[in-house]
Order: C-alpha cells, then structure tokens, then sequence
C-alpha cells in the first residue's frame, strides 16, 4: 500500500477509536506481519523484516459495532483488512500481503453468559482459549476444545481455521460446537444467525463463516454447545508392536461405538522420541487411550470395554502411568519447539492431514518416505472419527552451512511431498490448521470446481476483496 493510502488507514482508524487504540510504529508492525508461520523464522534469524508486507497499521475494537464502523469506513476507502486473534496460526493466514490494517480483536473477550438449561455458552471471539476454559470451569462446565496452543490462541482464531482439540474424539472440532454466530460483513453490516439446536432453512451459513479465515465476514462472537466437567478421567497406556496394528485397534475401538475422549497412536520415532517423558516403551508404537465424562459409572464401564478391546487388538497394557504422563505434558511440545528453531542450522515444522482408515498407513508410508528425503520425519495418529483419522506429521530439515534459503528450499521440498501424496490417494490436506497463503494452490487442486464456487461466493459479497485478500486462494484485490 502507498504512504499516502497508509496515512489515510491510521488517521480513519484514529477518527474512529481514538490514538491509544491504534498502533502503526515500525515495532508493531512487524510483531503483527506475520504468524507462526515457520520459514518466517529464517526472516528473525537474519535480522530482517517477515518477507510479507508489513501491516498499515494495528487497531484494537473493543465490540461489534466498533468493527462494523471500521469495516464501513475501511471499504468505502478500498483499505484491506485482517481479522487477528493471537497469531498462532501457521500458514499465514494471519499475515498482511497488501500491507492491509490489522483489527485485533483481543480486547473483545467477554464471556457473555453461560446457560445451565440448554448448556450453551456466548462468548466474544477475541477471548484466549485457556481464559474461556477457566471461566467455564468455574461454572461446572468446559468446552472440550483442548488444542496445544489453548494459552496463545483465541476462539475467533479457532473458528477461522476449523480447530481441533486433543479431546476431539468425544467433544468433536470446533465446527461441532457452533450453534449461532455474530459478526460483521464487508459492507459493515451487522450479522447474527439463529440459535436453534437443529434446522432445514437452506444451507448452514455459520459453517460457510466457519473455516474461512476471516475471508467471508470477521466473527465477533459465538453461541457454542459446551458439557459438564468430567466427573472421571481414566486413562491408560498400549503398546503395539507396529503402526499397522496400533491403526486397527483404533478403528476397531471406534466403531465398536466404544469412543474414547482421547486415542493417539505415536509411530516408532515419536515413541522413542517420548518414551521417558511419557514412561513409555523405547521401542514399538505406544497408544494412549483415555475416557472421561460425567456420568462415572458409565465412563468406568466404557474404559473397562475399550481397554479389554485393546488388548483383545494385540495391545499390551502399560498401566496408568503413560496417561498421566501425556496429561501432564500434553501442552509442552509445542512450547519446546523454540530451542529447535533457535539453531540457524534448523527448521522444524508440522503437517496434519485427514485420510479414511483403509488409506491411513499407505500414506502415513507414503508421506514419510517423501520426507525422509529432505529430513528427518517422524508422526502419530490422532482425532480419530468413524470413517478415518488425522496423521501430524513433525519434520526436521537441516543445512549444516546455515545456508537459509537452502533450509528454505527442503521445507518446501518436504511439503510438496506430503500434499502430493494427499491428493494422489483422496486424503485432504488439512485437518485442522487450516490453509492461510501456504496451502492455496494445493486447495484448488483438492476442491475442485468447490473452489470456483467459493470464489464466486466472495467476489458477491466482498467484491472489493476487503476481507483477508488472497487467503485460502480466494480475492483479486482492485486497488
């Protein structure tokens, strides 16, 4: 954007929110171009500016119509805009490419009411994660939704992306707990959905609002099912001789209609890698299993059954420690990434993907092989459905010459492998992170014809491509 359009943003948005709640000093600027997204971290490592642009400027609403008046006055002056929760995304969904205004929407994180007879919960979409569990807890409730970046993420950052929990199993993704949704469209229009528990009124707008990343409207609250605290948690761990067997257990478990709250099966790397801060076996495959809810007689005999199935599966029962031990340290990995990261010799990154259980352990195979090329490589089986299950892919690629755009190069060297696969055998390439800058052209490839009618779906009701431009693949921004 041209200093002349940027110095219209900044003054439009002071005009509107007043100075405190605008930033446009060159430190926040960069703080706010970019994400987690990880070749970013090569940018930090030479001392450089994120190779994204940098945003006009960073401006902090504090309610829904605060948002529909700057939306309003934004597009009538054609000024872009990113809806931004905590920047813990890592694709670039939340990184400004037209050098557009940045709304953060941290300071919308109300809880606005929790109701005990329909068990449902309101809450604004900039609320951190691990503050609306809290609240909920206080209440007798929780959310279910248990994703590792919970302390650094935000319900609206969640909605965007299609978020899954490490719970997901019994609480299902994000997606599943939405019943209503309030927000703004690019005209500046003010939008709530009704809140039904089911409906045959044409298709489901929030699930068209839901997974866009901020590229349809800007979610600025949302109604959500939430269940009581879990009057019993038991959890257990399995080993497996292979991933092969670990992969049948858990269809099996599943579909026997004995579905655990969680079911995450590490390949023999990541066994290994984990083993002593999991106390679980060096070698084979460990399984943790558990079940919780809050009905305790009903969840006891709903472990007895599952557990004694996992053995009947060839599991060899490791005890109750390993459950602890991943209940423990479930958040930790990701947090522990950083001294990875900090050796400029080093680029570690994750790919989660959704294959239906048949094709499960020829691509898991698949995807590791292509990998193993550029890497080191290693993944576990999670989010287990019916008909299929996640695979989380962590790799590592390394130059020992520190020369960076070589580390560059084998990142994307490692991803075309992963989605290739994907979408020669039918799997989709995401999960759950979603698909921001980095994904797009492997999300045409995999929608199809879907993907024109998302298009046409933006260009009518933001023609002007105000809204997140160029994410998912999606707006031809008209300066």
């Amino acid at each position: 954007m041209e200093q002349k359009k940027i110095l219209e943003a900044i003054n439009l948005l002071i005009g509107l929110v007043g100075k405190e709640r605008v930033k446009f000093d060159q430190t926040s600027m960069i703080i706010y171009a970019k994400d987690i997204f990880i070749p970013g971290y090569v940018d930090l490592r030479l001392g450089q500016t994120p190779r994204t642009l940098l945003p006009a400027a960073v401006c902090f609403p504090q309610s829904t119509e605060e948002v529909a008046k700057i939306v309003s006055r934004l597009r009538k002056n054609n000024i872009p805009l990113v809806a931004y929760g905590a920047g813990s995304g890592v694709l670039a969904a939340a990184a400004p490419v037209h050098g557009e205004v940045i709304l953060d929407l941290k300071r919308m994180n109300k809880v606005r009411s929790i109701n005990r007879v329909n068990h449902t919960c309101e809450a604004e979409a900039g609320i951190i994660g691990q503050d609306l569990e809290r609240e909920l807890n206080k209440a007798g409730f929780t959310l279910g939704h248990f994703p590792s970046s919970i302390y650094c993420s935000t319900l609206g950052g969640w909605l965007s992306t299609r978020s899954a929990g490490q719970l997901s199993a019994k609480y299902g993704k994000v997606e599943d707990m939405v019943i209503a949704l309030e927000g703004v469209l690019a005209d500046g229009s003010v939008f709530r959905t009704r809140a039904t528990p089911r409906a045959a009124t044409g298709p489901d707008l929030d699930q068209v609002l839901v997974g866009a990343e901020g590229t349809l409207g800007i979610i600025t609250a949302a109604l959500l099912s939430i269940s009581p605290l879990p009057a019993a948690q038991i959890y257990r761990g399995f080993g497996f001789d292979n991933v092969d067997g670990g992969l049948e257990a858990m269809r099996v478990l599943i579909q026997k209609e004995l579905v655990p709250a969680l079911l995450r099966l590490y390949d023999p790397l990541d066994t290994r890698f984990n083993a002593k801060k999991l106390s679980g076996p060096e070698t084979g495959c460990l399984l943790v299993a558990g079940y919780e809810g809050a009905n305790k007689e009903l969840t006891e005999l709903k472990a007895r059954l599952g557990f004694k199935l996992l053995q009947d599966k060839g599991g060899k029962d490791l005890g109750e420690e390993p459950g602890k031990q991943w209940l423990t340290h479930r958040y930790s990995v990701s947090y522990n990434q950083s001294k990875i990261l900090a050796e400029p010799a080093n680029l570690l990154d994750t790919i989660e993907v959704s294959v239906n259980w048949r094709d499960a352990a020829e691509l898991s195979r698949k995807v590791m092989a292509g990998i193993s090329r550029v890497g080191l490589v290693m993944a576990h089986f999670s989010h287990g459905w019916r008909d299929g299950v996640c695979i989380y892919f962590s790799f590592l690629v390394k130059e020992p010459g520190e020369n960076q755009e070589k580390l560059i190069e084998k990142h994307a060297q490692a991803w075309d492998a992963a989605m290739d696969a994907c979408l020669e055998m039918g799997a989709s390439i995401s999960h759950h992170h979603g698909i921001g800058i980095h994904r797009a052209k492997w999300l045409k490839k995999e929608l199809g014809a879907g993907h024109q009618i998302l298009n046409k779906i933006k260009n009518e009701i933001d023609p002007q491509s105000i809204f997140n431009p160029g994410k998912l693949g999606l707006g031809e921004r008209k300066e």
